[in-house]
């Protein structure tokens, strides 16, 4: 009789669980749609090498950093805003994803050296 009461209890436990980790999965990302579009807009004229760049970080891509020779006793740094925008990136209105960086990068060529840091990040109405 206790044999069949354990079981009884911890099957029960276990569908508990199951079912507190499905709903919690339900709510969890409302980001469902599969064919999202990314668009980064610099807004300020700087080198497309810098440009690149400063795109291929915010895509989170691994950037080698090589310093320049003439970094080592610091950096020479410009200031710019980057706004990225992800189409169709929730699955209910509005729809849209618009996040803008403040970017510091060091403008001598050969150094990869960028700091971003996310000033807003915000559902848009775009699509």
């Amino acid at each position: 009789m206790k044999v069949k009461k354990m079981f009884r209890s911890s099957v029960a436990i276990i569908m508990t669980v199951c079912v507190l980790i499905q709903t919690s999965s339900a709510f969890g990302e409302v980001k469902s749609c599969e064919y999202t579009q990314t668009e980064i807009i610099i807004r300020d004229d700087i080198d497309k090498v810098k440009a690149q760049l400063i795109i291929d970080t915010i895509n989170g891509e691994d950037i080698i950093s090589p310093r320049s020779i003439l970094c080592i006793l610091g950096h020479s740094l410009s200031r710019t805003t980057v706004v990225e925008t992800n189409h169709r990136f929730y699955s209910t209105s509005p729809r849209c994803r618009s996040v803008t960086y403040d970017v510091e990068y060091c403008v001598r060529s050969g150094c990869n050296h960028i700091i971003y840091t996310i000033i807003t990040d915000k559902r848009i109405v775009c699509c």
